[in-house]
């Protein structure tokens, strides 16, 4: 990646694997807090950006139930470079998924969303409607041990979980299919009109 002038992000989802990452040479840290689809932590965004910013002043993005223009204003504010959003592009029509993981991320809420490390040995947060498509009840799955963590794309395992889609807890405020531009426009004008509203608020009652 650096011998053509590339960065090397690398996702954590404590502080004690960003301190590995950075050790290891990554260029930036992606933190990935409660509430981000597929492996994600359970750390509060509050909690995991400020202790990893208390050392590392380099590219950091928060990833966690992002998919609205308010919610990228809010990782600036809590001290993230960027807002990594994933989930809700799961949604777009140029999204390379199955139409019914498509239509499922439209019709779920945060409420949707089961967090098991069942399927690959690792906690994250899936679509409970998948899962019970599956034959599965989302609200009791069994533990899966963690020497059984499988990422690979082949195998008996992968073929039966194939169908288990991830998903983040932001996708509520996702209401329809639409293309990548017009999901990047609504996010766009969403944070420019939040923006505007507390620098007016700021304005109007300064802080002591």
């Amino acid at each position: 990646m650096h011998s053509y002038g590339g960065i090397v992000l690398h996702d954590v989802i404590n502080n004690a694997f960003a301190h590995k990452a950075i050790e290891k040479g990554a260029d930036g840290l992606i933190a990935v807090a409660a509430g981000a689809g597929g492996h994600a932590g359970t750390l509060s965004p509050f909690a995991l950006i400020r202790e990893i910013r208390s050392w590392f002043d380099g590219p950091l993005l928060l990833s966690g139930a992002i998919a609205h223009g308010r919610s990228v204003l809010a990782a600036q504010a809590v001290g993230a470079d960027f807002a990594y959003v994933g989930s809700a592009f799961l949604s777009t029509r140029e999204a390379n998924v199955a139409d019914g993981y498509r239509q499922m991320i439209v019709d779920s809420g945060a409420g949707d969303i089961v967090y098991s490390n069942l399927f690959t040995g690792v906690h994250g947060n899936y679509l409970r409607g998948s899962i019970e498509a599956a034959g599965l009840d989302p609200d009791n799955l069994p533990t899966s041990d963690p020497s059984a963590m499988s990422f690979g794309t082949g195998g008996d395992d992968a073929k039966a979980w194939r169908d288990i889609w991830g998903s983040g807890q932001g996708i509520g405020v996702i209401e329809t299919t639409t293309t990548a531009r017009e999901l990047v426009d609504r996010l766009r004008a969403e944070y420019l009109t939040a923006r505007d509203e507390l620098t007016a608020r700021w304005a109007a009652e300064p802080v002591a």
